[in-house]
């Protein structure tokens, strides 16, 4: 399928799935197995509200937990239109990704898993953020871009996730986001799946923050949105 045929298999897509949410879940799936279709979860805010677009600043960061209760995810209002791109892995297989969200097509929403190492956001500190037009990072002097500190691992938020810069060699796995009415839905994951290498990296971890590694894998249908801010104590940029 050429991008031509994509964009519009997203058009027609687009108005079928606010009738059968599971039509454009099916178009993903057949994707060389890069989307994995998950329990559908409704963003809402701390107050338990639907998450609506107002509510999102351009330019900051939010944090919400999809699809298990322990993985992270970063959600951006990047401010203007981010188009559907493909997304290239190194080992020649490409996939599509749709691009932005909302009225301006301009939300976006990635795993905070670093796909290099799978540091990730804690309560104590993320080195893995997002780093605004007009604050670049000291060490890359790029801006617009997700880095995490770790190992200086970059990725394009506005590519799909795709790899910038440093030893990450596959992209930043992308949260498909789908609107109705005004809310958003978490429907799946779209890219390389890395769950079982941070479950397993993690365990001990994770077990001392879910109580078990049962609850770190439940599978969520509400996801939480705050700024990164009020979840991790240290916001570490480099």
């Amino acid at each position: 399928m050429d991008r031509r045929d994509f964009l519009k298999a997203c058009s027609t897509v687009a108005v079928a799935s606010m009738i059968d949410p599971s039509v454009f879940s099916n178009m993903l799936s057949a994707q060389e197995g890069m989307f994995k279709a998950y329990k559908k979860a409704l963003l809402v805010k701390e107050d338990g509200s639907p998450l609506r677009e107002e509510d999102l600043k351009p330019h900051n960061s939010y944090i919400f937990f999809y699809p298990y209760a322990s993985t992270p995810c970063y959600l951006i209002n990047l401010g203007e239109e981010v188009k559907p791109v493909d997304v290239k892995l190194k080992d020649g297989k490409i996939y599509k990704w749709q691009g932005g969200v909302g009225s301006k097509k301009s939300i976006v929403a990635y795993s905070a898993i670093c796909s290099h190492q799978w540091s990730y956001p804690t309560k104590q500190y993320s080195f893995i953020n997002y780093y605004p037009p007009d604050k670049p990072s000291e060490t890359t002097k790029k801006s617009g871009i997700i880095q995490c500190c770790a190992h200086l691992g970059v990725f394009d938020p506005k590519e799909g996730g795709k790899v910038v810069d440093g030893p990450p060699e596959v992209p930043l796995a992308s949260v498909v986001i789908q609107e109705e009415g005004g809310k958003f839905y978490a429907i799946g994951i779209l890219g390389v799946d890395q769950f079982n290498r941070f479950f397993e990296t993690y365990k001990r971890e994770l077990r001392e923050t879910y109580g078990s590694t049962a609850k770190a894998k439940e599978l969520v249908d509400k996801c939480v949105v705050m700024e990164v801010s009020k979840y991790a104590k240290q916001v570490i940029h480099c």
